[in-house]
This record gives C-alpha cells, sequence and structure tokens, in this order.
C-alpha cells in the first residue's frame, strides 16, 4: 500500500493538473479552487504538528488580503511567519517559502492562486525540498512558455515575458505547481529525499 504521502501528493498532484487545464483555458481561477487544498494543509499541520502553525499561517494569509502593503500590513503578514520559525524549527521552510511566495504575489509577479497553490504544497510537505520543487518547477513551467510562444526565438525572448508582466498581461502560471509536485515526487521516489 502506498505511503500516505505519496497520496496527498498524487492527489495535490492531480487537483493541480486539473487547475492548470482550467487557467489554461479561462485565466481564472475560482478562490474555491485554492482552498480545496489549502484548507486540507492547515488541517494537516494542526493534526501532525499544532493548530498554532496553523492559526498563524492563516493569520499571515489574512493581512494578504486585508491591508497589503502597508507597514501593519507587512508586519501582519511576515510577523506570523518570522513567530512559526522561531517556535516550530521544523518549518522554518514553510515559513521562508510563504514569504518569498507573499513578496512575489505583492509585485505582481505571481498571481494570487499561483502563492496560494505553493502555501498548499507547503502545508503537507514544509521542507526544503518542496521550496527547491517550486523553484525548479517554477524555472521549468516559464522556460515551457518561452518556448511554447516563441520557439526557436525563445532565448532573445525573455524580455516579452518579463515585460508583459509588467503591463499587467499574465500568463497561467498554476503548471509550475503541478510540476513542483511531480518534482518532489520523483525526488521521493528516486533519490529518497524527504
Amino acid at each position: 500500500m502506498p505511503h500516505p504521502n505519496t497520496i496527498t501528493l498524487a492527489c495535490l498532484f492531480a487537483w493541480l493538473t486539473f487547475e492548470t487545464f482550467w487557467d489554461l483555458r479561462d485565466h481564472r481561477i475560482p478562490v474555491w479552487f485554492s482552498l480545496v487544498m489549502l484548507l486540507p494543509g492547515l488541517v494537516w499541520l494542526t493534526i501532525s504538528i499544532s493548530p498554532w502553525p496553523a492559526v498563524l499561517v492563516a493569520v499571515s494569509l489574512a493581512f494578504t488580503e486585508l491591508v497589503r502593503r502597508t507597514l501593519a500590513g507587512i508586519v501582519g503578514i511576515f510577523a506570523p511567519l518570522l513567530l512559526t520559525a522561531i517556535l516550530f524549527h521544523p518549518l522554518m521552510p514553510l515559513a521562508v517559502g510563504w514569504a518569498f511566495l507573499v513578496f512575489l504575489w505583492s509585485f505582481g509577479i505571481l498571481g494570487g492562486a499561483d502563492a496560494l497553490a505553493g502555501l498548499a504544497l507547503l502545508s503537507f510537505f514544509p521542507s526544503w525540498a518542496m521550496v527547491a520543487a517550486i523553484l525548479a518547477g517554477t524555472l521549468a513551467w516559464s522556460l515551457a512558455l518561452l518556448w511554447v510562444r516563441y520557439r526557436k526565438d525563445a532565448g532573445l525572448r525573455l524580455w516579452a515575458v518579463l515585460s508583459s508582466r509588467a503591463t499587467g498581461e499574465r500568463q497561467a502560471g498554476l503548471g509550475a505547481y503541478a510540476l513542483a509536485a511531480l518534482f518532489y515526487g520523483l525526488g521521493r521516489l528516486c533519490l529518497g529525499i524527504q
């Protein structure tokens, strides 16, 4: 019988793949799509570690929508993450990964659904290996989008993707997190990474 983490990872991968196709087709992800993964992730943190990290992460998440880009918002987002990293040292990858995703979200580099997908993955698998998988998935997905859009001129067109981000044109980004789940699973299977 597969390990429960393997089943969880397979379910997350399947949902993220579904979200990716939805995002490619519509470019609008309903909020509840993110909650399908995130709420069970917070419940998992509560059961496996303590309710306090789940509460701190939820407080940080709430501040991203309440008062973003103000001093109170910045403190509200990052103070709970710092507290999580200090009090629950094994959750430092979760805190660092979410802080990085919030930073990218705040500057419009990531969409909200992208950041929440990353948070959901980190809630279930709060490890440096998952942070690395998210970075690798993001890089691979970005390169794939460049290739699909520009084919042989992809290397010369990186500036075009960056400039489209600046003008507010979004590319479907959820595929990066499906790839992250896949990379993390392959790392666990082939390399024994936890």
